[in-house]
């Protein structure tokens, strides 16, 4: 539990005092800002200032690097030895932020966390986005304009997930634990009733502030929702584990220099006071003032998340029955959705119509190369979506833009996201669609509003294809998850497996296993778990996430994509959203290892997120390891019970 705030004051105030001092080695016109420990000497702030002022009440030390209304960009220099505050340049000239209406500057105090390191080597399991290399930063909310250079005392409030040039950059919103307003403001929520409009004012502000550079806006992960104080401090703790492998060598990165005076575990890293004094010396300017050094006080989605139980099943009945299409099948699935009509069956009857003629032609070109295979596929699958008239968005992974409707057919109420085609020619080669409905208005083409930022569970139907010694389709529509195989005499898909039902555990797992040597630690363990003797665990990797996730749905077991390259990851809209729904509606289960996979959403065409997908159990370990507990599971969206159909 989070300590309430209401003591949390008194405490930091009595630990706080004028700890640090700093020394202006460049002089007046290009400040060069040093830092020093009263009664000790030199030191760099990123390193030695220590995270924690009190590890029990969670509160942190900020570097200060922006006071608030200013738009001078001062930021620790980090590649340089001693990390000064030094204005920032691009091309020899110094850089100031532009005033963004109606605001004058930053519109907090901004600084950074030290001791933390978002690692641009891995991704983050629930954006899908790496690291931008630098320490946490930080905006501060107090009433107080802070001044460069100071540390304060501070408390997290929330985080926001924000996506710069395709890479995380987490904003941690802080206050001052001496500020008057401190006692009121403990997590987001107290936010909007205690500063109403300053989380609308954040997101615009960075959305928009890189605009008048020519830039374009930033966007956000996570719906555009401040995430609550207890998920910032998991980031905050995950940032300082990969600091620590930063300073102890594990890792390395050209834009930090790790000299350090305090630090025992760093080694030849650590340097002696007077080697510190040495440096400073060696960089300060003739016009560096020689007075007195200043001293430093240390300082979800509008939709309410209900539960959903997954769908229950019923078992068959035995006995002859005539052979069902999955047009017809389809069709009466369909017509059990309250309100529903009958063009969502008609799109999923389209997509059998496309993979037909996708068979067909791998068939007929056994020795084409997996590229050539795809571009037949991409086209085949786009042709026969655009002239439906039930789209009003096609996307494609391979194209990675909007693909054109028909001219001269209606605009339907349909987007459509898929990959057309992956694996290797000769062995199994599968292709992967998932479907919503639209956001925008009716009787026009979709844009990426109709795509972006919307959670998995609104999808409203998914399905794959399998292409190999048989053809195999399998689909969802929100009534559970069935298998369609391709009769070669009437060229039908007929239905081969009702209601699938995953087991609860399985003996298959699936993993690439040339990236684990770059894995986390915990997705280390949970394969040695599945490969130690006597699991009676099968390890099955045809190179085909297709073919592979068949195999443990079929089975039971898990299939994992846990990176941390994004060549190793399951791009979110074509990939892992469309396979998460389907096992979900198999009765199993789809994370990224901190949060069921469905609950994200897109900030980008082209995001990748970690893919863990399987039976319940074997879901659940893995996020006990990677997360420390299994996560209860949401969904945005209310759902009535689960029907079954037996035609």
């Amino acid at each position: 539990a989070i300590p309430a705030a209401a003591g949390a004051a008194a405490a930091a105030a009595a630990v706080v005092k004028d700890e640090y001092e700093l020394l202006d080695a460049g002089g007046s016109d290009n400040p060069r800002l040093y830092f020093a420990k009263k009664g000790f000497g030199a030191i760099n702030p990123l390193h030695d200032i220590p995270l924690f002022v009190d590890t029990e009440k969670k509160i942190f030390n900020m570097i200060v690097e922006i006071p608030r209304w200013t738009n001078a960009k001062m930021e620790l220099c980090t590649k340089d030895p001693l990390a000064p505050i030094v204005q920032d340049e691009k091309k020899g000239k110094k850089r100031y932020v532009h005033n963004v209406y109606p605001y004058k500057g930053y519109i907090w105090n901004y600084g950074c966390f030290p001791q933390t390191w978002e690692d641009p080597t891995q991704v983050h399991m629930e954006t899908g986005a790496l690291g931008d290399g630098d320490p946490l930063d930080v905006c501060e909310v107090g009433s107080a304009v802070a001044h460069i250079g100071e540390v304060k005392p501070v408390k997290v409030i929330g985080v926001l997930g924000m996506i710069d040039e395709g890479e995380m950059d987490w904003k941690i919103l802080v206050i001052d634990v001496r500020d008057k307003m401190a006692q009121y403001i403990n997590d987001v929520e107290d936010l909007y009733h205690v500063m109403p409009g300053l989380v609308h004012a954040t997101f615009s502000w960075f959305r928009t502030y890189k605009v008048p550079d020519g830039k374009a806006l930033n966007m956000f992960a996570f719906r555009e929702q401040v995430q609550k104080r207890e998920y910032a401090l998991e980031i905050i703790e995950e940032c300082y584990h990969s600091w620590r492998s930063l300073v102890a060598g594990k890792v390395a990165h050209k834009n930090h220099n790790v000299l350090n005076t305090t630090l025992d575990f760093t080694g030849k890293l650590r340097i002696t006071v007077d080697e510190a004094q040495q440096i400073i010396a060696k960089n300060t300017s003739s016009g560096a003032s020689a007075g007195e050094k200043p001293s430093l006080r240390r300082t979800p989605s509008t939709l309410d998340m209900i539960d959903i139980p997954p769908p229950q099943f019923e078992d068959e009945e035995n006995g002859e029955k005539p052979m069902m299409t999955i047009k017809r099948y389809c069709t009466e699935l369909q017509r059990r959705f309250p309100h529903g009509s009958n063009d969502l069956s008609l799109l999923v009857t389209e997509f059998g119509i496309a993979f037909k003629c996708v068979s067909a032609y791998i068939t007929d070109h056994p020795h084409e190369d997996l590229s050539s295979l795809t571009a037949f596929a991409n086209a085949q699958i786009h042709a026969s979506l655009a002239s439906t008239g039930l789209c009003c968005l096609i996307y494609s992974s391979m194209s990675l833009s909007s693909m054109p409707l028909e001219p001269g057919v209606d605009v339907g109420n349909y987007i459509v996201v898929f990959d057309p085609l992956m694996g290797t020619p000769g062995l199994s080669l599968g292709s992967i669609f998932g479907v919503y409905y639209r956001k925008s208005a009716p009787g026009k083409e979709g844009d990426s509003s109709d795509l972006l930022q919307r959670t998995g569970y609104e999808q409203v139907a998914a399905g794959y294809c399998i292409f190999g010694a048989s053809t195999s389709l399998t689909v969802s529509m929100g009534y559970g998850t069935h298998v369609f195989m391709l009769d070669l005499v009437s060229g039908h898909f007929v239905i081969n497996r009702r209601h699938v039902r995953i087991p609860d555990m399985g003996n298959v797992y699936s993993v690439d296993t040339s990236v684990l040597r770059s894995v986390p630690d915990s997705v280390k363990q949970l394969v040695d778990e599945l490969e130690a003797p006597g699991s009676g665990k099968v390890l099955h990797c045809e190179g085909n996430v297709v073919a592979d996730f068949h195999k443990v749905l079929m089975k039971g077991g898990i299939i994992m994509l846990p990176g941390p390259h994004k060549k190793d990851l399951a791009n979110f809209l074509s990939v892992a959203a469309p396979l998460a729904y389907i096992v979900r509606q198999a009765g199993g289960r789809a994370s990224v290892g901190k949060r069921p996979l469905l609950e994200l959403s897109a900030w980008a065409l082209e995001m990748s997120v970690p893919f863990f997908a399987g039976s319940n159990a074997e879901v659940d370990r893995a996020e006990e390891l990677i997360l420390g507990h299994a996560v209860t599971e949401k969904n945005a969206i209310a759902a009535g019970n689960m029907l079954t159909y037996e035609p």
